[in-house]
């Protein structure tokens, strides 16, 4: 064998894949005492993640607080838990992968059977699955000529951290917490000096019981900031996060005679973070030997990478639909549970933004009996970014609902978006060069080619088997790329 090929290897942990999961969690309520559900809070908390053959298997726990009306028309709240096991197909992952899970409660319903009342809840996984990745390439060789580039690879490493909190502030008399909702959005994720450095907003919604005995609603917005330890997290190194709160805890003390409320939420803070790591690597892009009849085989891979996040507030208003729809006379309560479903995509007029405002709004009727809606309020807005993917995730604060005397509704609402935007990196590197046939011994002192229009000196050199340099020298006048019709001079050493 005339060449001796030279490889190295580069070993990284690398995402795999990414699985979509869904499951169906339900808990049992008596239904004895429940007159009619008026809204549910349900929460996905993840629990244990693990890797198997071809599969990803995950479990975590749903929190339900229920507000119902019983059968005196008193509004009233009764929590629930139920933990689950489900699994998602990858035919990528493996017993020696890792991943994460982030959980949504996509979905609720209820339903009657006998006297029991049943809520099921849709739960939605998003799974990252990582694993170690071996990148083998070509850098030289004895016997081979070799066209040298610059390999450029992405990255993604997952890491996580919890923080604790509390933020406490007064209200109005508040006679019961019925339920509370807490939403958390990033506005900021920054790499550096071995930390990730995380700023954003919890949206909290707050539904009560008040001293006249009625039912309403309080919202705030809680800033928070961590620093989650990262070894990773330095030279080009990009980042974004999801946050969410795994727990909260809400008490109310209250000052009857100031007809004053104090409540405190103490909380934790769950971040699932994700580095965006690029590297260049120096590698044989391409080679051929002077020798002998020479291929090569390609390997190619992926990835994408955080190229900005933005930063952005929205205000949307308009009339919004109400299901089921509201016969009779019905008075506005209180919004609760506000949230977005909210997508960003490519139009000809750039990134537009667009989706709905969700909430759950309770009303009462004149003779003091409760039902309550879904409201939701689409919106469509341009978005200020570049680039061909862009993933949004935002808080809703600042809802306002009314209620017209011809029966229809408006609302308006405040959202605050975090854009990340990514772009699609690929690569492709020599993996195997395998020698063929050697070629016949050239006879002749020298050789004239025509070569074709457009070639470069690699591209002739390789189909002419012999060193770019040496053609170079031999062939002074000619500039590349060749216009057509150029000879080109092949001397060689006769012995």
């Amino acid at each position: 064998m005339s060449i001796k090929p030279q490889f190295e290897s580069y070993r990284y942990i690398g995402e795999i894949c990414r699985l979509r999961g869904q499951s169906v969690v339900e808990c049992r309520l008596p239904g004895s005492e429940i007159g009619g559900v008026l809204a549910v809070y349900a929460k996905a908390i993840a629990a244990d993640c693990a890797c198997a053959d071809g599969e990803v298997q995950y479990g975590g726990r749903v929190l339900l607080t229920v507000v119902y009306e019983d059968g005196d028309k008193k509004v009233c709240r009764a929590e629930r838990g139920a933990e689950f096991f489900h699994k998602a197909e990858g035919g990528q992952v493996s017993p020696a992968c890792f991943a994460k899970a982030l959980l949504s409660a996509e979905n609720v319903s209820w339903r009657r059977e006998g006297s029991g009342l049943y809520i099921s809840v849709i739960v939605g996984a998003e799974l990252f699955v990582y694993g170690s990745k071996q990148l083998d390439y070509l850098v030289g060789g004895e016997g081979l000529i070799v066209k040298k580039d610059t390999l450029a690879l992405c990255k993604t490493v997952c890491v996580t951290g919890e923080t604790e909190g509390e933020d406490e502030f007064d209200s109005d008399y508040v006679g019961d917490v019925l339920l509370h909702s807490q939403t958390a959005v990033v506005h900021s994720a920054t790499a550096n000096g071995g930390q990730i450095d995380l700023d954003g907003e919890i949206a909290l919604n707050i539904c009560v019981l008040t001293g006249e005995g009625g039912v309403g609603s309080y919202e705030r917005l809680i800033p928070f900031r961590m620093q989650i330890p990262a070894e990773e997290a330095f030279g080009k190194v990009t980042a974004n996060a999801c946050v969410c709160v795994k727990q909260a805890h809400l008490t109310a003390s209250t000052d009857e005679e100031k007809g004053r409320s104090k409540l405190v939420l103490s909380y934790t803070l769950s971040a699932t973070c994700f580095l965006h790591i690029t590297e260049e690597l120096s590698a044989v892009a391409d080679a051929f030997s002077t020798t002998a009849e020479t291929s090569v085989k390609r390997a190619n891979d992926g990835g994408r990478y955080l190229i900005k996040q933005v930063k952005c507030v929205e205000r949307v208003s308009g009339a919004a639909a109400i299901s089921p729809a509201i016969d009779g006379e019905y008075t506005l309560q209180a919004a609760v549970l506000p949230r977005a479903e909210i997508s960003v995509h490519k139009t000809e007029r750039g990134m537009e933004a667009e989706g709905a405002v969700l909430a759950d709004v309770l009303l009462v009727s004149a003779d003091g009996a409760h039902r309550s809606a879904t409201l939701s309020l689409p919106f469509a807005f341009p978005v200020d970014v570049d680039g061909e993917i862009a993933e949004a995730t935002c808080i809703v604060c600042g809802l306002n609902v009314r209620r017209k005397k011809s029966g229809e509704t408006e609302a308006e609402a405040t959202l605050k978006l975090c854009i990340c935007v990514y772009g699609q990196r690929t690569w492709e590197y020599v993996c195997e060069v395998q020698e063929g046939d050697t070629y016949p011994v050239e006879e002749s002192a020298f050789s004239v080619f025509i070569p074709r229009a457009g070639e470069d000196l690699w591209q002739v050199a390789k189909r002419l088997a012999c060193d770019p340099e040496e053609l170079q020298k031999s062939n002074a006048e000619l500039e590349f790329p060749l216009k057509g019709g150029e000879r080109i001079f092949v001397y060689s050493q006769i012995t």
